[in-house]
């Protein structure tokens, strides 16, 4: 068995900044915001952006678009809010793909992480959970699925619409000792869909897409990415529990402004509207009613995490040997 422990994505705990006193007057924005997703729609990424963007709007007085420009791990959407139009304050809905592992991923990026965008806060932790189709896959447990995927001896194929999922697909390949290609999709409904048609054999999907399905019994779960279980599926067990000890993949969503569009205060107006938004009861009811996991912090807490994880998430894409579009 190969082992792992190191933690994918550390969550750390550092302290809310003082960008934001909550109760304090909002002060209105001159110019509407646009917020670029990572992600397609339907997506945790792309859920937490539309909550947020319409509560920003409100705090702002200014207008919120939201816009979706998935591919490339979070590459386009980099890039679009890079050279975005100066007519608004431009925001990038992301998160570990764009801003921790792409630099190692890919030969040559066309932005700088560090450079070019200002952290305003992460929004949440994203475990993953593993899903089967049930007519495809026969296994109703963890273990007999891995168990039926040696005694068949054939190659099985997975869903990847990350650099998280694609890791987390790739990390329980090599744990499981099974042979498996990972299948690249630009968004996660699309991957969905393809696994409710029998696509392909098993996906760790975000929890915000899975969940609905889950519920409606078009697919199967079989565990949990991180080491602890779901409150929002309590009776799905994780990896670590029922199999591989070590097995802990959990990925992160945050928030950053484009460097040239938004000028330092006023993303730090943001920022504080971001944490007011999120540190509510309202808000971390919301997240955790999709799966996630509310990271409360602020620029800080997601610089440090960023700088933190291009070190490890390099050092994982390196030992897996991933490569883009592989």
């Amino acid at each position: 068995m190969i082992r792992h422990r190191r933690r994918l994505l550390g969550l750390g705990t550092l302290a809310l900044t003082g960008a934001w006193a909550p109760g304090a007057r909002a002060q209105s924005l001159d110019k509407p915001v646009r917020m670029i997703v990572a992600y397609g729609a339907g997506s945790a990424t792309d859920m937490i952006a539309r909550f947020l963007g319409e509560r920003i709007g409100k705090l702002s007085g200014r207008p919120v678009v939201v816009e979706n420009k998935p591919g490339a791990d979070g590459n386009i959407a980099a890039e679009a809010a890079l050279h975005a139009q100066p007519d608004a304050y431009t925001l990038l809905v992301s998160g570990a793909s764009t801003h921790a592992a792409n630099v190692t991923l890919y030969k040559k990026l066309n932005f700088d992480p560090e450079a070019d965008f200002t952290p305003l806060a992460p929004l949440a932790a994203a475990p993953f959970i593993l899903v089967v189709n049930p007519e495809r896959v026969r296994a109703r447990t963890l273990k007999d699925f891995v168990g039926q995927a040696a005694a068949d001896g054939k190659p099985l194929t997975f869903a990847a619409t990350s650099v998280g999922n694609r890791i987390a697909g790739e990390r329980f390949r090599q744990v499981a000792r099974l042979q498996a290609s990972a299948v690249p999709y630009r968004a996660s409904a699309q991957a969905m869909t393809d696994l409710i048609g029998a696509q392909f054999d098993y996906y760790f999907c975000d929890t915000a897409t899975a969940l609905p399905q889950i519920r409606a019994g078009k697919v199967v779960p079989l565990a949990v990415s991180s080491r602890e279980r779901l409150t929002t599926a309590p009776d799905v067990p994780t990896v670590a529990e029922l199999m591989f000890p070590d097995f802990d993949v959990v990925t992160w969503i945050a928030i950053w402004s484009a460097n040239a569009s938004t000028p330092p205060d006023v993303a730090t107006r943001l920022s504080g509207w971001t944490a007011q938004t999120l540190e509510s009861a309202e808000g971390r009811e919301f997240l955790t009613s999709k799966g996630l996991v509310p990271m409360p912090g602020g620029a800080e807490r997601l610089r440090t995490q960023q700088r933190r994880d291009t070190v490890e998430w390099g050092k994982v894409i390196r030992e897996i040997g991933l490569a883009a579009g592989a």
